[in-house]
């Protein structure tokens, strides 16, 4: 009896279904998450930032969300 003659009996296909779903079902959440539910002002300030010009090469976060000072 071989490797493959046990794996093949084991039954083991019905995983990867399940595997697919699950990984169709992360990356729809993803989705929704990134285009329905992000805030709009967060996408804003990220899209205008290539754009500023503060003078000074540093950049500090504050502790609420990351937005510059």
């Amino acid at each position: 009896m071989s490797l493959s003659d046990v794996m093949s009996a084991a039954g083991l296909s019905s995983w990867t279904e399940v595997a697919l779903i699950l990984c169709f079902i992360v990356f729809t959440a993803i989705v929704v998450w990134v285009f329905i539910f992000r805030s709009k002002p967060s996408y804003d300030h990220m899209r205008n930032l290539p754009l500023e010009d503060n003078g000074d090469d540093s950049a500090t976060a504050t502790a609420e969300g990351g937005e510059l000072q």
